[in-house]
């Protein structure tokens, strides 16, 4: 009997275990899915917002790039605009868990740096078929003025263009990628909007552009181009920039691009 007893634990033992891991692998499998491609960005008083993705010519995989735009709360919006490093499914990958984890954290209350700092941990966790991430994470808080909270992790500094300015400035100090180091801790910088104040964000695929020996991000290229389309609709700036970039190389579009444009209205 005792026997008995001890084998149909074993099994139960076993029947557990493996239920357990078909669970956790369904939903590592849900989480790797490639990132969809969001809808229009919401409605947010006082904000005006435009998104733009762009993808190599003829491309046949999936690349890195992705943004996304939630409400966390009252009057609350948190947005991202991420590069994971490389293209095809690993990446894509990376990107689904990447997207996938920051609703839940930033849903779940947790603030933007303690966000990057589960994120980093997270895509370290993965082992070697983890890619390093970049991004910009902010949060939007509706008002006048509307009240702007990021962090950059080793993506193109955001910009700002005060109305009284003639160039955009860093809205964001730099900080490392996510993905390489443990145990990074991150800070959150916060700055107000006012009226016709425009916040710009973009992926690497605008910045590093070729064109010979130049990229368009070189000596203040893209803080120019913002400054010139000042005047402009979010998505009429959204379509200029991307289409400055594609013609400033000859070569066809290489790179994913994004771009995330807010202005305060």
């Amino acid at each position: 009997v005792t026997e008995l007893a001890e084998g149909l634990a074993r099994r139960v033992a076993i029947a557990l275990e493996n239920a357990t891991r078909r669970a956790r692998q369904q939903f590592a499998s849900r989480m790797r899915q490639p990132v969809p491609r969001p809808h229009e960005p919401p409605q947010i008083p006082g904000v005006e917002l435009a998104v733009r993705l762009e993808e190599p010519d003829g491309a046949s995989s999936p690349g890195g790039d992705f943004y996304d735009i939630f409400p966390v709360g009252a009057d609350r919006w948190r947005f991202v605009i991420a590069d994971v490093c490389g293209t095809g499914q690993e990446a894509a990958a990376i990107a689904g868990l990447a997207r996938h984890t920051l609703r839940i954290l930033a849903r779940e209350g947790h603030g933007i740096a303690t966000v990057l700092e589960r994120l980093n941990e997270l895509i370290i966790d993965e082992g070697e078929q983890a890619r390093f991430l970049t991004l910009v994470h902010g949060e939007i808080t509706a008002g006048r003025p509307a009240r702007i909270s990021l962090a950059c992790a080793g993506h193109p500094l955001p910009l700002v263009l005060r109305t009284a300015s003639l160039l955009p400035e860093p809205a964001a100090d730099p900080q490392p990628l996510l993905g390489v180091i443990a145990g990074l801790t991150f800070s959150t910088q916060t700055l107000d909007l006012e009226c016709g104040d425009l916040l710009l964000a973009v992926t690497d695929g605008v910045t590093k552009r070729r064109h010979g020996y130049r990229l368009l991000g070189d000596e203040d290229g893209l803080a120019r181009l913002l400054a010139e389309s000042r005047d402009l609709a979010t998505t009429a700036v959204a379509a200029r920039i991307a289409q400055a970039a594609r013609e400033f190389g000859a070569a066809p579009l290489a790179d994913d691009m994004a771009l995330l444009v807010l202005r305060a209205s």
